[in-house]
């Protein structure tokens, strides 16, 4: 079953802008072929933190591992990364138009 894993990567020493300019990985490895997309969330350039949502086939990994999977080095000036998870939801089914009774 799909799930959503939701990390929020800590940065210090180091602005969400510059981390992203200078540190992650554009390309990320293939060992990862379970990682289906990646959305960003970045509140600010200058802000000290990232969020992503990471769509998986299947169980994500733990959070460290996920974000590198993702490609976010990590790097000395990450000093935290959490996750939680959640079942992706099936989209809605396409609208039906239902007969009345005669």
């Amino acid at each position: 079953m799909p799930e959503i894993q939701h990390i929020t990567v800590q940065l210090d020493g180091i602005t969400a802008g510059d981390y992203l300019a200078h540190q992650l990985d554009p390309d990320p490895p293939l060992e990862a072929s379970r990682l289906r997309s990646v959305s960003l969330d970045v509140p600010g350039p200058l802000g000290d933190s990232i969020g992503a949502a990471l769509h998986w086939d299947g169980r994500p990994p733990s959070a460290r591992a996920a974000a590198a999977a993702a490609g976010f080095a990590l790097t000395g000036d990450v000093i935290d990364v959490r996750s939680h998870v959640e079942a992706a939801r099936a989209p809605f089914p396409t609208r039906r138009v239902l007969a009345a009774a005669a």
